[in-house]
């Protein structure tokens, strides 16, 4: 929380000076990642470990940069990174900026409190060296609860082949197929729901979206409906919604 007050501030109050400096497509294509990071964003490009530049020569496309990862509040084995975008005006200076806060699945997230160290835990973020394939959640503790859902839906870890409900509406494959793509590098966007009454206790429920951009049968809807109580997985139904985007 108080890295993402962090950026929050930082990109505020670096708008109008980075509004006035002006990059060109060359510098955004081959300045090496530190010298644009903190070109683009000050003292928080210190923080970027990784960038994607404009694809085309000559073009002033968006430049995404990646900050290095770091652990979350309570949750052991999960990492946090902010992803910042930049885009430019038709003269190269910079017309918006924006943060988005990810996370990633480093180490044994069921590893349950008093089992661990925060100097251990905190040594699982530091050798990170990408977090390009980085989730978003709207907070860690949502990340934890969906990487086991995941988890769990995919058949792996201690939670895995529990019987769930599961209906399909649109353009939808066989056998439950679409949930194949319900993974955490795919998903695209995600929000809590809320959850049907059950006798479930603490249920969460969330609405994931995959595929967005894509052609065929996309984007899919995921509305995942479940408990992770007490650290112990528990999905009641999956319902998904499959439209298609034709090319």
């Amino acid at each position: 929380m108080v890295r993402m007050k962090f950026f929050v501030a930082a990109i505020s109050m670096l708008m109008p000076l980075a509004c006035a400096a002006g990059v060109t497509a060359d510098m955004a294509r081959n300045m090496p990642l530190g010298a644009l990071a903190q070109k683009l964003l000050g003292e928080s490009g210190l923080l970027m470990i990784d960038v994607d530049r404009p694809r085309f020569e000559g073009i002033l496309g968006p430049v995404r940069f990646y900050s290095n990862a770091t652990v979350t509040g309570s949750q052991f084995g999960m990492c946090e990174s902010d992803w910042v975008t930049v885009t430019f005006d038709q003269t190269g200076k910079i017309e918006t900026l924006s943060s988005e806060r990810r996370y990633g699945v480093v180490g044994d997230t069921y590893r349950t409190a008093g089992h661990w160290s925060e100097k251990e835990k905190e040594s699982v973020c530091a050798p990170v060296k990408s977090t390009r394939n980085y989730f978003p959640a709207p907070d860690s503790i949502s990340a934890e609860s969906l990487a086991w859902y995941v988890d769990a839906i995919s058949g792996n870890g201690p939670f895995a082949n529990q019987s769930f409900s599961y209906a399909c509406t649109g353009v939808c494959a066989p056998d439950r197929g679409d949930l194949k793509w319900l993974r955490l590098e795919k998903i695209d966007s995600v929000r809590k729901i809320d959850c049907p009454i059950s006798a479930l206790k603490w249920p969460s429920c969330f609405e994931v979206t995959v595929g967005k951009g894509e052609v065929g049968p996309f984007p899919k809807h995921f509305r995942i409906y479940g408990s992770t109580y007490a650290n112990k997985v528990v999905i009641s139904n999956v319902v998904a919604d499959v439209w298609s985007t034709l090319a």
